[in-house]
């Protein structure tokens, strides 16, 4: 296991270095991609360390989709109960231009 500043790095897998048009790529498995939560297509920052290690970071977290969130906001609904207490409309006033 390896260690750079502060982090446990954990040796998941390793890679062959690969021609592609006139650069040259690195596939990454798709445990890890699981893993990480990656698709194709997501972007990765690269960094050189002062040790010449290559580290990828994604730029975001993969954000879900419109169908995860609708799925979600139904689990969380179904689990309200009709006695449950709810409160009345509460009137805040005109809405826009708020200056917070």
């Amino acid at each position: 296991m390896g260690y750079i500043n502060g982090e446990d790095l954990i040796l998941m897998s390793t890679a062959t270095l690969s021609k592609w048009g006139n650069s040259s790529a690195v596939r990454i498995p798709s445990q890890l991609l699981k893993r990480l939560n990656l698709e194709e297509g997501a972007e990765l920052q690269i960094m050189v360390t002062s040790n010449n290690e290559i580290l990828l970071r994604p730029l975001a977290k993969p954000s879900e989709t419109t169908e995860e969130l609708r799925d979600h906001m139904k689990m969380l609904l179904s689990k309200i109960k009709p006695e449950s207490p709810r409160h009345e409309e509460i009137d805040l006033g005109i809405e826009g231009d708020e200056k917070i």
